[in-house]
This record gives structure tokens, C-alpha cells and sequence, in this order.
């Protein structure tokens, strides 16, 4: 008679670990002396002996939200980010492209750039350069705080970098609105 009960495949499956479990009782083992019994059947090196790396090939597409332990709440790497770490990144982003636009509308009309980095890549190269460096800063700026957001207080700067950017976009539309004033009969 075949299937799980009776005399089919279970007392087959069960017989090695009921005598293993005999003898360790009758030799009044402890549990670490139990576990000296078990067979390793891993090999090769331990990769939970090094630590993660900040990119790995899992990175936006692995399983890794949190810790693996308790307590792994802090100071590691992720491969997938909470909503409200995209929305600071995305957020960023665009009031950073934002003010890039409004820097050059504001440059057409007779102003001048406050940045020295900016006013620097302006005069070297350009309108080309001022985008290119603008640009390039911001994202690779913020793939390393995206990355490095389960540390100690970045997801306090990246909430910071967004503050200052709308502050930023803010005074824009404020020399805007001036500019519209002063050209209005």
C-alpha cells in the first residue's frame, strides 16, 4: 500500500532519524555535543562572511528591504528602497532640473549665476557644460545617497537636499514674479 501513512513511504523516511534520535538520548548528549553529529554539507567560502556590497547584481531587483537578523536596521546596504526614498530622489531630481532651467532663464535675462562652480563651467564652457556638470552632480550625487539611505542620518540629508532645492525653486519663481513686475506697463 503506497502513500504517506500506514506501511507505505513514511516509516521509511522516518526509521534513520527515530535511531538517530535513540542513540543521542541513550548517550545523554547536549545539544552542542548533538550538533558535533550533524553533517556540514556546506562548502566552498561562506559569502555571509564579508559584508554586502553597496552594488551588487541584485541591486533594484533583489529581495534585500532590511536587515537579515533583528537589529540590522542601520548602516546597510539594500537592493530594493521604501517609497518615500524614491520620492526624495525623484523630488531632487526634478527641483535640481528645475532650477537648472530657471538658471538659464534667469542668465538670458541679464542675471548672473551665484554658485561659483556653476559660474565657473559657464564661462569654460557654456551652456553645455553648465547642463552636463548640473546634471552629472545631481545624479551621481544622488545614487550614492540612495544607495548609502539605511545609514546613520542620509535620509536626513537627502530630506535636506529636497528643503533646499525647494527653497531654491522658490526664490526662483519669486525672481520671476519681480521680473514680470518690473517689465509690466
Amino acid at each position: 500500500m503506497g502513500g504517506l501513512g500506514g506501511r507505505g513511504v513514511w516509516p521509511s523516511l522516518c526509521a534513520p532519524w527515530s535511531r538517530v534520535l535513540e542513540v543521542m538520548n541513550s548517550a545523554n548528549m547536549t545539544p552542542p555535543e548533538m550538533m558535533d553529529l550533524v553533517h556540514e554539507r556546506r562548502t566552498g567560502i561562506d559569502r555571509r562572511e564579508r559584508a554586502t556590497g553597496f552594488f551588487s547584481r541584485h541591486w533594484l531587483i533583489g529581495r534585500r528591504r532590511d536587515g537579515r537578523r533583528t537589529g540590522e536596521g542601520d548602516n546597510i546596504y539594500v537592493d530594493r528602497y521604501g517609497a518615500w526614498d524614491w520620492v526624495l530622489v525623484v523630488g531632487v531630481l526634478a527641483l535640481s532640473l528645475l532650477d537648472m532651467v530657471f538658471t538659464l532663464i534667469h542668465l538670458n535675462a541679464g542675471g548672473t549665476e551665484a554658485n561659483p562652480v556653476m559660474a565657473w563651467a559657464l564661462e569654460w564652457g557654456g551652456h553645455g557644460a553648465f547642463k552636463a556638470l548640473k546634471i552629472a552632480t545631481t545624479v551621481i550625487g544622488l545614487l550614492v545617497l540612495l544607495v548609502h539611505v539605511r545609514f546613520r542620518r542620509v535620509r536626513t540629508l537627502l530630506a535636506a537636499a529636497f528643503l533646499v532645492y525647494a527653497a531654491v525653486f522658490a526664490f526662483h519663481l519669486y525672481l520671476s514674479w519681480m521680473r514680470m513686475a518690473a517689465e509690466a506697463p
